[in-house]
C-alpha cells in the first residue's frame, strides 16, 4: 500500500513538472501582448534576411529602393487579390467599431494595394484603439515614407522603439528617411544601430556603405561592401563593380 502511495505521488509530481515546463514554453513563445512568435532556429554564421522575411518581394535593396522589402507591413494576413477579406473585415467594423483589430488588417491589406491614404485612416483608428502595438506605428510609417510624409514616417519609427527597443527595422527605415532626405550622417548612426543589434544583416552594410559613398568616405564604403558580400553571396556581382570603381578612381 505505501509502495502505491509513492508510485502516485511520483506520478503526481512528474505531472507537475510536466505541466509546469509547458507553461514555460508557452510564455517564452508568447510576446508582450500575448500574440504567439515564431522560434527560429538561426544559424548565426549567415545573414539573417530570412529572418526577417522576404513578403514577395526581393530583399536585395538599393537607396534607390529603399522602400521594397524590408519596410513591407509584417502581419498582414490577406493576399491582395483577395476582395473577400474587404467584406469580411468592413462587416466586422459595421458591427463593432470599438474591435481595434479590423483596422489594423484592413489598414495592412489597403497598404498592399497602394492605397496608402486610407491606410492610415486605419491605422490612426487602430492606435486611438490600441496604441500599445509597435505593429500599428511601423507600418503607418510605411505608409507615411510612400507619401513622402518623411517627419511623419520618422516619428512613427521613434514611437516603435519607443515600445520595442530592440526592433531594427524601425532603426533601418529610420536610416533609408535619412538617406532620402539626404542626411546621409544621420543615416549611417541608424546603420550602425541596426549592425549593433544585428551584425548579421548585409542590407545594413550595404546601405551604410552607400551612405559612406554620398559622404565621400571611400574606405569605409569600400570596407561595407565587402562585409555585405561576406553575409550574402548575392550581392557580389553588383558590389564587386562598385568596389572596383571606387578603388579606381580615388585609389
Amino acid at each position: 500500500m505505501l509502495k502505491l502511495a509513492k508510485s502516485v505521488l511520483v506520478a503526481l509530481v512528474v505531472v507537475s513538472l510536466m505541466f509546469s515546463l509547458n507553461a514555460c514554453t508557452k510564455r517564452l513563445q508568447t510576446g508582450n501582448n500575448g500574440d504567439s512568435t515564431k522560434v527560429i532556429n538561426v544559424d548565426k554564421t549567415k545573414d539573417s534576411t530570412d529572418i526577417y522575411g522576404n513578403g514577395y518581394f526581393d530583399y536585395r535593396d538599393s537607396i534607390e529602393s529603399y522602400h521594397m522589402g524590408y519596410s513591407i507591413p509584417r502581419d498582414s494576413v490577406y493576399k491582395v487579390e483577395n476582395l473577400k477579406a474587404f467584406e469580411k473585415l468592413n462587416l466586422i467594423i459595421s458591427k463593432d467599431s470599438l474591435n481595434p483589430g479590423p483596422y489594423l488588417d484592413r489598414g495592412n491589406h489597403l497598404q498592399n494595394i497602394h492605397k496608402y491614404i486610407e491606410a492610415i485612416r486605419d491605422y490612426d483608428r487602430y492606435i486611438q484603439l490600441n496604441p500599445y502595438n509597435h505593429s500599428a506605428y511601423q507600418n503607418r510609417g510605411t505608409a507615411h515614407e510612400r507619401l513622402k510624409h518623411y517627419d511623419l514616417a520618422l516619428w512613427d519609427y521613434q514611437k516603435v522603439l519607443a515600445l520595442k527597443p530592440n526592433d531594427t527595422i524601425a532603426n533601418f527605415n529610420k536610416g533609408v528617411v535619412y538617406d532620402v532626405i539626404n542626411e546621409p550622417w544621420q543615416a549611417i548612426k541608424e546603420y550602425d544601430t541596426v549592425i549593433v543589434k544585428d551584425s548579421r544583416l548585409a542590407k545594413a552594410y550595404y546601405n551604410r556603405g552607400s551612405s559612406y559613398e554620398k559622404v565621400e568616405k571611400y574606405d569605409e564604403a569600400i570596407e561595407n561592401y565587402q562585409k555585405a558580400i561576406q553575409l550574402n553571396p548575392t550581392y557580389k556581382e553588383e558590389l564587386i563593380r562598385k568596389i572596383d570603381y571606387l578603388n579606381y578612381t580615388f585609389k
